[in-house]
Parts: structure tokens; sequence; C-alpha cells
């Protein structure tokens, strides 16, 4: 289907009222649409239309005009002249149609014009249209307010004329609503408020709205009548915009056809043209290759010439004199190529050529150069040759030199701004280097200007040889004047650190003049390695000049043994060797970590500057005209040659940081122990090296795993003398090894090593710095300190703190009770051993917080640096010796709390045995004991009772609460629950075994003995959750408080039933209730000097069915606190 069928087409289905049938509304063709025929209904179809096949023969544009033109020659404008002609001719041919379609159907009995109208009678009504929108624009103030203004009726008009008046403005309301919505400014809810204003009864309401209704209807008839107009004219305008469519589809196609047609002539020619052109390249290289050839003919007759004259006349020529120009022009024997400065760059290359042919002499293409005459006349030229390329590079380099010397600022932004006044000469430097490469490839140059540079822009390097060599001088002195050392010392001092300011502003002088030089050499020597003699050695394969020039003179400033900045940094840590004490050492360290920060930053720079003479250097030849192929090359070299150089600067650092962490390694550990010891001998403290201990200043330590060279310090193993620590006590050690300051000081000194030790060898983020290193040295820092703080402080200290405790009590009993308005005693534990303890437990805690730091992001500790290092080996044996260490103290400081806790225990027992029994011993017949050996609760019946407890009860919970305020501070709180609940089973213990073994209770006693049971009770439930043995001990003491004839009800419960489960027996058990029971006072009764049992004990005993425990032999380790803490701990 061709174009103009298929807009045809699509202009029927967009406008489908171009044909006006007679049909209601507006149907659809019955063929090619949207709908078919068998859909219809029968009643919509009308045969009298026209068939849709003659509706499309009348819509579609003819493009007659268009289609005569003559595709190939018609130009643009002929194409859119012709296509607008068709528009218009199309244009009036529709309007034909339509108007005869008009009154077809109007003689056909049809309504109106349903489906068309008129042309002209569209332009009308769209003209009255416009002049009705313009009148009701003018209007529309005067109808707003009108329509707005309340109808009052002031005139006396009837209530039908009021009505009518209201529907007039409401309608010209309306009617700027619809033709004007943008200057109404009302919409229409509030048209309908208006409306049915005023209308009070229902029959008004009906008649305005019948009346609206009719205006809105006369409306909605002309707006149907102005949108069917619209579509009409967009109809119109559619189709032009399609035929002059139509044109521009004539010349793109056009236009395509001649596009593959030059595509098919240029695939066919265009390797016929490439093969040309190859051939006219070769004939042009050959052209050039023969012209060269016959120029350096040319000029070796001319040397050959020259040296003939020179042997035949027997007068020497002046070779540098006329090269040099001393010798005016006009005697010059040589060619003006060699004598004139401008001709330097033509003179080199062919003197390159020419030293070429000679050293071709030994080549087989000059093997048949036999004539002895020949061979003469070459030797003789050849030296001719070599002499004047010598004068010649003699002169190039001078001019070289005299332009540097005399110096200016740099400025390489134009080629004019070489020429400024003040500004150095670079584009005159680039052609002398340009000229200088054709002589062994610039090595004399390269030379000449590295030396230059150092001369002339690092003049502090031969200032520090000649002090150096005056410091020297001045050690040879006589040392017999004691002052004047004093003085030269103080002067070295002031010396040193000036010294240090010099070397660190010599940093900045490198980077600032290495950074300047190497822009300097990208821009003045050239990048090629095709220009001059750049094949003389396997180096210039893969470095570019620039680059090799720059490699030379970082050489020669970093790396130069006497003038060096390897040479000044090794004088400085040379004069402050030579003071030889640890002040120095200190200063030293400092010195070291500026070296390396210094260094650090300048070999940064250095490398950066390298990357911006990659960018320079890749720019492009001497006269910047290069075709993309060299470019291309000379990028990829320059790329090479930075990557090498880049490498070079690492290896410098490499080795300059190397040999500085040696020295640092080494005298950082060596400081550290230094100042760690030093400071616990400030506090009067004796350090005593281990029997047997070995020298090992230095030796390779291969827990750090530095094993290239790199010498390490091991610190020798030097505790706290015992000996010294137990004459000085408990308060010499408070006041000495365990004061604050001094538990501070080491820990000071390594967090200080450690932030050394971080600048010195890096972190590791980003991959800056030396991971390995940094992590093994960390590790061995923090590992001296752990055997230093354990072994040779902390572990000594403990150990003394526990032997300083006395287990065994006074032999003399105390004298109760004690006065509790003086200082409780102290149970044997002094309270300056809880002091020591809790000062240890701190120092521990500081020792972790200040040094290991795990989870402190931003603390810069040892847990820190190895997780930035990521050397989980270095991490692991970190945390081996961290663990170690708390450990070994935890379990020294254990040892020591049990020997305090069983000096308490002992006290304790000395307190309730030995001092309670004495009372009962010096108090005699006044307790009114019959038997004093029955213990202080066998008291008589009817005894008063004056004191609530007895005197060694209440003096003995007297020093334990004084005694717990002290532990309180000492232990966390987890340790003193432990230690109070063991002193309270000890304590529990103490008591049980003595009434067991040497009491008896009587019913009076029971009560002193419940009483001191319940003192007793609340000192144990200080502290600890343990304490049910306290509790069970209560319910025991009720077996003495009982008459017999009550006792089987407390045993076994009122059932009487002995294995129930109840009572006595089913809490504290049969043997323990029964032993318990037979320590009452009338248990045993004295019959003809004999003990036996009471007749109700036996009786209980047969009634129960049990048998007495008593009878045997008793363990009394069977009824501890612990064993009935076990029994508990396997019921449950």
């Amino acid at each position: 289907m061709s174009p103009d069928n298929n807009y045809s087409q699509s202009e029927t289905m967009a406008n489908p009222n171009r044909w006006p049938t007679a049909r209601p509304k507006e149907s659809l063709p019955t063929t090619g649409g949207l709908y078919d025929l068998d859909t219809l209904d029968e009643e919509l179809v009308h045969p009298t239309g026209p068939s849709s096949s003659a509706y499309a023969d009348l819509t579609e544009p003819k493009l007659d005009r268009l289609r005569a033109l003559n595709k190939s020659k018609a130009t643009f404008k002929d194409m859119i002249r012709a296509a607008d002609e068709d528009a218009a001719s199309h244009a009036a041919r529709m309007r034909r149609a339509n108007e005869s379609l008009v009154n077809a159907s109007g003689k056909n009995g049809s309504s109106g014009n349903d489906g068309v109208s008129n042309y002209n009678e569209r332009i009308e009504r769209r003209k009255k249209w416009d002049a009705k929108s313009e009148s009701l624009k003018k209007d529309a103030a005067a109808i707003l307010r009108q329509f707005d203004k309340p109808f009052t009726g002031d005139k006396g008009e009837t209530q039908s004329e009021a009505a009518k008046e209201r529907l007039a403005r409401w309608q010209r309301a309306l009617e700027l609503y619809v033709f004007c919505p943008e200057e109404s400014g009302i919409d229409l809810l509030r048209l309908m408020e208006k409306l049915i204003e005023g209308c009070s009864e229902e029959e008004e309401l009906l008649e305005a709205l019948s009346q609206a209704s009719q205006a809105c209807t006369s409306l909605v008839d002309q707006t149907s009548l102005a949108v069917r107009d619209a579509i009409d004219s967009m109809s119109e305008a559619e189709d032009t915009y399609h035929i002059r469519l139509e044109a521009h589809t004539m010349l793109a196609n056009r236009a395509a056809e001649q596009a593959e047609k030059i595509e098919e002539q240029f695939r066919t020619n265009g390797k016929s043209a490439l093969k040309i052109g190859q051939q006219l390249e070769m004939a042009e290289a050959k052209k050039r290759q023969c012209d060269t050839a016959a120029l350096l003919i040319r000029q070796w007759w001319m040397m050959e010439n020259l040296a003939e004259q020179e042997e035949l006349s027997g007068e020497v020529l002046q070779v540098n004199e006329e090269v040099r120009g001393v010798i005016p022009s006009s005697s010059c024997r040589m060619d003006p190529l060699f004598t004139r400065s401008e001709n330097s760059l033509e003179a080199a290359r062919a003197l390159k050529a020419l030293r070429t042919v000679v050293k071709s002499r030994g080549s087989s293409a000059s093997g048949a150069l036999l004539d002895p005459v020949s061979r003469h006349r070459f030797d003789v030229t050849s030296r001719l040759i070599q002499r004047t390329s010598a004068a010649l590079e003699s002169r190039l380099i001078n001019q070289f030199s005299e332009i540097y010397v005399n110096g200016g600022t740099y400025d390489f932004s134009s080629a004019d701004a070489a020429t400024r006044p003040g500004k150095l000469n670079w584009m005159e430097l680039r052609n002398l280097a340009m000229a200088l490469s054709h002589f062994d490839g610039g090595r004399g140059l390269h030379k000449r200007y590295v030396h230059m540079v150092v001369t002339s822009r690092f003049p502090e390097f031969f200032r520090d040889k000649s002090h150096r060599d005056s410091v020297n001088d001045a050690e040879d002195l006589d040392d017999d004047h004691k002052d004047d050392d004093d003085r030269d010392e103080e002067e070295e001092q002031l010396d040193m650190d000036s010294m240090r300011q010099k070397l660190s502003n010599l940093f900045h002088r490198v980077c600032e003049v290495c950074t300047a030089e190497f822009q300097l050499i990208a821009n003045v020597f050239s990048s090629s390695s095709t220009i001059g003699d750049a094949m003389y050695d396997v180096a210039s394969l893969s470095d570019a000049v620039p680059f090799q020039v720059a490699r030379a003179l970082l050489q020669r400033v970093i790396s130069d043994p006497r003038n060096g900045l390897q040479a000044r940094i090794n004088d400085l840590l040379d004069s402050i060797d030579r003071r030889g004490d640890f002040d120095a050492g200190t200063k030293k360290l400092d010195t070291f970590v500026v070296i390396h920060e210094k260094a650090a930053g300048l070999f940064t720079m250095l490398k950066e500057s390298t990357q911006s003479m990659l960018l320079t250097a890749s720019k492009g030849g001497v006269n910047g005209e290069r075709s993309s192929e060299e470019l291309q090359a000379a990028s990829e070299e320059n790329a090479r040659a930075v990557a090498s150089l880049i490498q070079f600067l690492s290896t410098q650092e490499m080795s300059l940081s190397s040999s500085h962490r040696r020295g640092y390694l080494n005298l950082e550990l060596r400081l550290l122990h230094h100042e760690c010891c030093y400071c616990l001998d400030r506090s009067g403290a004796k350090l005593v090296p281990q029997k047997g201990e070995k020298s090992t200043a230095n030796r390779h330590n291969p827990s750090l795993g530095l094993t290239s060279g790199l010498a390490t310090y091991e610190a020798p193993s030097m505790p706290l003398d015992k000996q010294h620590l137990r004459k000085i006590g408990f308060a010499g050690i408070l006041n000495g090894p365990l004061k604050q300051s001094v538990l501070r000081q080491p820990l000071m000194h390594a967090t200080d090593s450690l932030a050394r030790a971080r600048l010195m060898f890096g972190v590791g983020h980003g991959g800056v710095g030396d991971v390995d290193s940094t992590a093994r040295v960390i590790t061995g820092i923090f590992s001296q300190m752990c055997l230093f703080y354990g072994n040779s402080f902390l572990f000594p200290i403990v150990e003394v703190l526990g032997d300083l405790l006395d287990t065994t009590p006074p032999s003399a009993p105390p004298n109760l009770p004690f006065d509790e308005n003086s200082p409780a005693p102290d149970l044997g534990v002094d309270g300056s051993f809880w002091v020591g303890i809790e000062r240890i437990h701190s120092a521990a805690k500081s020792f972790d917080r200040e040094l290991w730091a795990e989870q402190r992001v931003g603390s810069e500790r040892v847990w820190e640096i190895l997780l930035a290092t990521g050397s989980h080996t270095s991490m692991a044996l970190a945390k081996e010796h961290r663990m170690l260490f708390f450990q070994e103290l935890e379990e020294r400081g254990e040892t020591a709390i049990l020997r305090a806790l069983d000096t308490l225990s002992t006290h304790i027992q000395w307190v309730l045995v030995a001092g309670g029994e004495n009372i009962i011993t010096s108090a005699g017949s006044r307790l009114l004991n019959k038997d004093r050996s029955q213990g202080p609760y066998a008291v008589p019946a009817g005894s008063s009772l004056d004191n609530a407890n007895s005197p060694a009860v209440k003096s003995l919970t007297f020093c334990l609460r004084a005694q717990f305020v002290h532990i309180q501070a000492a232990l966390t709180p987890q340790s003193l629950s432990a230690f109070w609940t063991a002193l309270s089973m000890r304590l529990y213990d103490v008591i049980v075994a003595r009434l067991l073994q040497n009491y008896y209770v009587s019913m009076v006693g029971a009560v002193n003995l419940s009483r001191d049971v319940e003192a007793l009770r609340s000192v144990a439930m200080l502290a600890g959750t343990d304490h049910q043995h306290w509790d069970m001990l209560r319910e025991l003491l009720t077996l003495y408080m009982t008459p017999p004839n009550a006792l089987k009800t407390i045993l076994v419960g009122p059932e009487g039933d002995p294995n129930s489960g109840k009572g006595l027996f089913g809490q504290a058990g049969k043997d323990q209730s029964l032993v318990f029971m037979s320590r009452r006072v009338d248990y045993r009764v004295k019959m003809n000097q004999v003990m036996k049992k009471s007749t109700w004990a036996v009786e209980l005993l047969e009634d129960l069915g049990v048998p007495d425990p008593t009878d045997g032999i008793i363990n009394i380790a069977m009824y501890s606190a612990q064993s009935l803490r076990n029994k508990r701990m396997k019921i449950n």
C-alpha cells in the first residue's frame, strides 16, 4: 500500500464527519476501520450514502504537481512550491465536495447539516464567535458587577419582571463563563447558586430552571458547531502538513540514494587510492634518503679536503678556537656550519652522521677499503671529525651552563615567556639540549646539569660539610679546661637543635627545588628515544630522556655519600650520638620521627611532581608537531618511564627509612626500658637482675620477625627486690612503687613510644607504611611493657603484699572486749594491704585502658593499630601477651587474697576461741558455771541475761565490720561477694566446730548462743549471696530451746514419722540434727562418776527408731558449710 493510501485511511479514521451521511449523530465507515458491517445495527446503515471506496478516492490528495517533478534534478524549493500548490488544490476540491454533499443532503430531506458544513458558513460562524467573545470581554466587568449586585426592585417592577431581569443577568454571566472562561472568574457552582437565589416558591424555581435549560441548550448547540468547525479546520491543516511532508520525504530519499552511491564508489576505489598513497610515501622516503646521502657525501668530502690541507701545509688546524668563536669568522678555515652558533643543531646532526660513517669502517660493507692511501685519508678525516665533535660539544655545554647559571624565573606558560626579561630562556636551553642529544645521547650535558643544580641550589650540603670539619678539628683540642668543655657542651646542644631546624628546612628546600627542576627537565630535555644517541645503552629502551635526567638528579641529591641528603642526616645523628647520654637518646628519637615524617612528605610530593612530568612530556615534540602515532608511542614510553622513576623513588625511600628504623627501634626499646626502670628507681625501689640473665642488648628478636638485618633490643628482666619491699613494709610500698604518679609514668612513656612507632612505620591505611613492620614493632613494644609491668613491677609487689601477712595469731589471748571508740584491730590484715590491692587493680585497668584500648576508636593504641595493619599473627601474639599478663596477675592476686582470708580465719578463731574461753577462765564463778570446760553457753537455769552478745562475738563483729570497709574499697563487686562468702563459711565452720567438739548448751545459754549467731550472721551477710548455712544453724538452735518432751515434734514434724521428710530431719538430716541435739547440757548426766544418756534421750531415740551417731566417731568436716553447700547442689 502506498503512503498516500495510508494517509487517506488515517484521514478517514481521524475525521469521520468529513462526509455528511443521513444517520443519527456520527457513525463510522462500514469497512476498513475499527468497526465492521456485521457489528452495526441495520437501522443505522443507510444505503443512500456513498461507499467507502468513493469516499477514500474523494479525500485522497492527488499530489499531481509534486509527482510531476524530476526527483533527481528538482531543488528543494521546487518541491516545497509544488507541495503548496497541491495542498491548495486539495483544499479547494474538498470544499467543493462538501458544498455538493450539503446540497444533496437537502434534496434527500435530511435534517440540516448534520455531517458537514459549507466552508463559507464555517468562516462566518467563526467570525460571529470571535465578535461575540470580544464583546463579552469588553463588557466583562459590567456583567460581573450586575451579576453580583442583588436585585432590590426599587423601580416597582412586578415579580415576573424581576424574575426576567435576574434571568437576563444570569444568562449574560453564563455566556461570559462559556465564551471567556479566563475573564469570568466564576465557576458553575456559583452560577447555580445565583440562579436559585430569590426563588422562594417552587413554581418560581421550576420556571427559572426551565429558562436556564433553554439557554444552556442554545449555548450547547453553538459550542457544538464551534467544535465541529475546529475539527474541519484541523483536518485541512493536517492535509497540508502531510502534503509538505511528502516533499521532505522525496528529498530525504534522494539524499539517501546519493549517499549509497558515494559509499559504493568509495568501497570500489578506496583500496586503489590507498595503494597509490603508500607508493608515494615510499618514493618520498627514498628521495629523502638520497638527499641525506648526498649531503653526507658532500660533508665528508669537505672534512676530508680540510684534513688533507692541514696535513699538506703542516699547520695544525685550530679547531677549538674556531668552533668556540675565538678566531673571527673571516679568518676561519672550517665551514661556517661548525663555527656559527646559529647552525649548532645542523652541525650536531652532521657530525653525528659523520661519526656513524667512522664507526662503520670495520663493517662488512667497508671491507673492500684495502688501499693504504685510502685508509690513511680515512684515518686523518676521522681524527678531524672527532676533534670537531669534541669542540662543538664543549661549546654547547658551556652555552647551556652560562644560560642556566645566569638564572631567572621559570615560566613555561608559552614560548614567548622564555624571552622576557628576568625569565629563564628555557627555549634556548631546549635547542641546546636537542643539539647535545646527538653527542653520546647528551650524557655529558646530563652530568653537567646535575652538578650545576646541586652546587647552585643546595649550598647547605657544602656548608654542613665545612661545619662538620671544623667540629672534628675542635674535638682535637686539649681537654684540660673543664669550664670550656661545659661551655662547648652547651653550644653543641644548641647547635644540635639548630641543626634539626636546618634539616627540616633542607627537606622543604629539596622538595621545592626538585619540583621546579622536574618542570624544567620535562620542557628542556627531549622525551623521544629516537633523538640523538638514544640507543647507546639498554637503559634508554625503557626510560625516556627527561626521566633519566630526573633520576640522576635524585640519585645525586639524596644518595650522594658526601654531599647528599642522606649524608646530612647521618651527620645530625652522629652529632647526637657523640653526647652518649639518655637525654640525647630521647632527642635522637624525636629526630628520627621528624626525619621520617619530613622524608615521607618529601617523597610523596616528589612522586606527584613526577606525575606532572608525564603530562608535560606527553604534549609533543620539540616543535609540537608530531603525528598521532608518535604521540601515542611517546605517551606509552613516558608512562613506563614514570613508573620506573616512581619505583626508584620508592626504593630510595625504603633505603632511607630502613636504615633509620634499625637505629630507631633499637633505641626506642632501650630508652623505654630505661625510663620505666628509672621511674621505679626514683621512687626508692631497688631493681635486681635475675640470676643467670644474659645480655640481650643487640640481637635479633625472633618474636618480631625482623630478620633482614634489623637488630632489636630485648630488655633484660630486672624485677623489684622483694627483700627491700619486705623491709619497707606496707607504708613504704604505698608511698613508693604503688604511688599513683609512679604507676602512671611507665604507661605515659609507653604511649609516647607507640605514637613514635606509628609515625615511623605508618599504620597501613590505604597502603601507607610497611604494615608488617608496623605490626611487629607495636607488638614488640607491647610485649616488653607486659613483661616489665608484670614480672618487674606488679608481680613482685603482689607477692610481697601476701608475704607481709602473718597467718599465725598471737600466742596470748586478746583482751576482750575491744574498745569501740578506738580503731578496730586489723585481725592480722593491715588496711594498707587492701589499699595496695586496690592500687594494683587500678594499675592493671589503666594498663589495659592506656595501652590496649580495645574497641576505643580513635585512641591510636595497640588494638586499633594492629587492627589497621590487618596482621592476624601480630594481633594473636599481642592478645597472648595480654592474656598471660592478666592471668599471671590474677593468679598472684588470688594467692595474696587467699592468704589474707587464711589470716582472717585464724584470727577469727583466736578471738572467738582463745578470747572467749579466756574470759570464762578469768571470770570464775561469776558466770555460775558448774564446769567451766562445758563452754560459755552452759548457763545454769535461773541465771540473768544482761548482755545481748558475748564479749568475743561483739569484738569480732566490730573488727569484721571495720575490715569490710577496706575490702569493699579494694575488690570488685564479684570478687567481694566471693571473698565475703568464703569468710562467712569459715566463720560458720569455726563456731560450729567449737560447738560440736567443746561446747554444751543449756536452755538459758541457747538464748545467748542464738544472739551470737544472729550477730555473726548479720556480719556475714554484708556481702555475698550464699548464706543458707546460717539459716540452717538458726533452725538447729531450736533443739537447745525446746524441752525434751517437744523435741520429737521439732525433729520429725507433727505426724511423728521419721521418714516424712518434715522437721529438722527433712531440712538438716538425721545425723546432723542428732549430733547438734547431743550438745544439750541435759543430754548426758553423770551417774556413778560415769556420763550416760538421759532417760528422755534414750526413749526419744527408741521412739524414733534411729541410732545415735554420737556413739561412734564424729567427722566434724561433714557438718561444715562447704559440705552443706555440696549437698544442696547435689540435690538441685
